[in-house]
């Protein structure tokens, strides 16, 4: 018996690293990281970026638990909930500095 990943998980990880691997995604979670949660209007005022770019990228993300929304009446906020999501981003700036 091995000591190896599954593939399923190896799988399942490859799709988070590709989801991540963009510059506008990792500058959300950064964002999202210094603020803790901002709706999307304040992430595409804070980014200057437009929208429905934003809200793209946030769905993509979302799919894969990068991040959480939570829907406060018409507003939708997002967060970075999962600490392995922080360590991961932070070791990637480190990688790329």
């Amino acid at each position: 018996m091995s000591n190896t990943t599954p593939f399923r998980v190896l799988d399942k990880s490859a799709e988070i690293l590709k989801v991540m691997a963009h510059p506008v995604r990792l500058a959300i979670i950064e964002i999202l990281i210094i603020e803790e949660q901002l709706s999307v209007t304040e992430i595409y005022q804070k980014l200057d970026i437009e929208q429905s770019v934003i809200s793209y990228h946030l769905k993509n993300m979302r799919l894969v638990n990068l991040v959480v929304s939570t829907r406060k009446g018409t507003k939708v906020f997002y967060r970075v909930e999962l600490k392995e999501v922080k360590a991961i981003f932070k070791k990637i700036i480190l990688l790329g500095n």
